[in-house]
């Protein structure tokens, strides 16, 4: 009886690992649900927004769901302090990495950073905040302890080599800075992500919502990456109601198209541009958005889709309308969400999503230009055109 039982439990024993073995990988990965998101913040508070980095770091935590289904990661580097990599819930801000001083401008440290956190917090959608001042195409991520920043190229170079080290895509670049929603920066990283979020204008120090956006993807984990960048465009802008404010969200597939109808647009000018001189001034005047004087130096950035819509509206010349009004489209396709507050002045008449560097003349013309978005420059027809322009005044 005694042998009897121990080889009918045997039995038992035996087809229930059979059982177990067949039906536990499915079981298992059941169970696991990879986050649909994974949202990277590069946080380089080594400037004067030093006080601002730790409150949107608590604003994400207090965003966040108890069971929220997204990855947080943010590299965090403050004002005569050490960086630390974060690991960011509900509950805690855990740190992950200890780093002692990085240089936030320097290309390999977002490399490094942006590796990581897609090889440690595997996702369907990712999207890249870059947080800091931000001077268009001068760039942004100034670190106060090194004197470095970041161009355009360089954040370009760094998320390609990022990509390239992991095998996987980031959606989104978003800029939380500065008068980053420029035609070159776009055209800069248009190779290297689906959409870019960021703003023709100045951008507060407080930043954008951020305990709205983790709540919202809290909510919403499954959202795809079109849907909320037009959601962040729309509770920033919201988020803002006494400030002038401005957000724009830039599919990056129609950059190609973009750029090859301002090439002809700004090759019909160039080839008469005795002629078309004064509309030109006229026009770039008019579209200009307020002066600024930043970072970098001074900023001379117009509205592009209004600048088009003036020439084409001023020149008298059929073809010259008809290529302005083809770039306006193209424009339109490209941003496919943007949003501005409550007006003060007539800068709601100049504010379509996206801006250009025209300075008003070749004295205020920074050859940096040339280097920072080095793709744009050297790919299209704009700087040719300026330096035409110029020639004639």
């Amino acid at each position: 009886m005694k042998i009897q039982r121990a080889t009918t439990l045997t039995c038992i024993v035996a087809i229930t690992l059979a059982l177990f073995v067949q039906y536990a990988p499915m079981v298992s990965a059941s169970k696991i649900i990879e986050p649909s998101w994974t949202f990277m913040v590069y946080l380089d508070a080594d400037n004067s927004l030093d006080m601002f980095g730790p409150i949107n770091m608590q604003q994400i935590s207090d965003g966040l769901a108890p069971d929220a289904n997204v990855n947080v990661i943010a590299l965090m580097d403050r004002l005569d302090l050490p960086a630390y990599t974060y690991e960011v819930t509900h509950e805690e801000t855990k740190t992950i990495q200890s780093l002692g001083e990085v240089d936030m401008g320097n290309p390999e440290t977002l490399t490094s950073f942006v590796t990581f956190a897609l090889n440690q917090y595997p996702a369907k959608y990712y999207f890249l905040d870059i947080w800091d001042h931000g001077g268009g195409y001068r760039g942004t991520c100034w670190d106060e302890s090194s004197g470095n920043h970041l161009s355009p190229h360089d954040v370009e170079t760094a998320i390609a080599t990022a990509e390239s080290n992991t095998g996987k895509h980031i959606q989104t670049v978003g800029f939380d800075a500065c008068l980053m929603g420029m035609v070159e920066i776009c055209y800069e990283l248009k190779d290297v992500t689906d959409i870019v979020v960021g703003s023709e204008m100045l951008t507060p120090g407080y930043g954008w919502p951020y305990a709205q956006l983790m709540a919202y993807l809290s909510s919403y984990p499954s959202v795809d990456a079109y849907t909320f960048s037009a959601e962040l465009v729309e509770e920033y802008v919201a988020y803002y109601p006494k400030y002038t404010v401005q957000l724009s969200a830039i599919d990056e597939a129609a950059m190609p198209d973009l750029a090859e109808s301002l090439d002809s647009f700004a090759d019909a000018l160039k080839a008469d541009i005795a002629t078309y001189k004064r509309v030109i001034a006229g026009a770039r005047g008019a579209s200009q958005q307020k002066f600024i004087l930043g970072t970098a130096g001074a900023y001379y950035y117009i509205d592009l889709y209004k600048f088009a819509y003036l020439v084409g509206k001023r020149a008298g010349d059929l073809n010259i309308k008809t290529l302005s009004l083809e770039l306006m489209n193209k424009l339109d396709l490209a941003v496919f969400a943007e949003a501005h507050n409550p007006q003060q002045g007539n800068l709601n008449a100049k504010e379509f999503g996206l801006t250009i560097n025209f300075p008003p003349n070749r004295q205020t013309y920074n050859t940096h230009y040339e280097i920072d978005v080095s793709c744009f420059v050297q790919q299209t027809s704009w700087l040719s055109f300026l330096m035409t322009y110029y020639g004639e005044m």
